[in-house]
């Protein structure tokens, strides 16, 4: 005989909110974990972080400006508006998180700057990642050149002396 698991009420408004957290806390790690890369693309998730969120523009955002967001973004994807996102209700919110980075990503293949990505600018970029993950230049990727050891051998040995990946012919 078949059984039925049905979610306790208190375990569907646990999971909503903490997908609602995750999603808002998407962008802040990201912002935080850009602030250890380039100036510039710490600049560009410091700026959407604060169009997000600073919604009274005085160049602070408070708890209580991230709640009113995270409040307005569930209130607009719950379609059925039961006060949490399914998961078709949540790509609509995914999305409007990740646009700018979506953005961000065409920019950096549209290497011409004619707001279109062509199929040799997509190549240029499969091209590169070739480069990067075939270890042993061979023109094909295989498993064990994916694998990253923790300690020891792993991406050091195309490395200069200065830390930097060499360029690979």
């Amino acid at each position: 005989m078949a059984r039925t698991h049905r979610m306790k009420t208190h375990t569907k408004i646990v999971l909503g909110a903490l997908v609602a957290a995750m999603a808002i806390g998407t962008t802040a790690v990201a912002v935080q974990a850009g602030s250890r890369g380039h100036h510039g693309k710490s600049f560009d998730r410091a700026e959407h972080l604060f169009e997000r969120y600073d919604t009274n523009q005085d160049g602070k955002i408070t708890k209580d400006e991230i709640t009113a967001a995270r409040k307005a973004s569930i209130t607009k994807y719950d379609a059925d508006k039961n006060g949490q996102l399914s998961l078709d209700e949540f790509q609509g919110l995914f999305n409007e998180i990740m646009r700018h980075r979506m953005v961000r990503m065409f920019q950096k293949l549209d290497r011409d700057g004619d707001a279109k990505v062509s199929e040799a600018e997509i190549a240029r970029r499969v091209d590169r990642m070739m480069a990067h993950l075939d270890r042993n230049d061979d023109g094909e990727i295989e498993r064990g050149e994916l694998k990253r050891k923790h300690k020891g051998h792993d991406r050091d040995h195309d490395r200069d002396e200065r830390g930097r990946h060499g360029d690979r012919k």
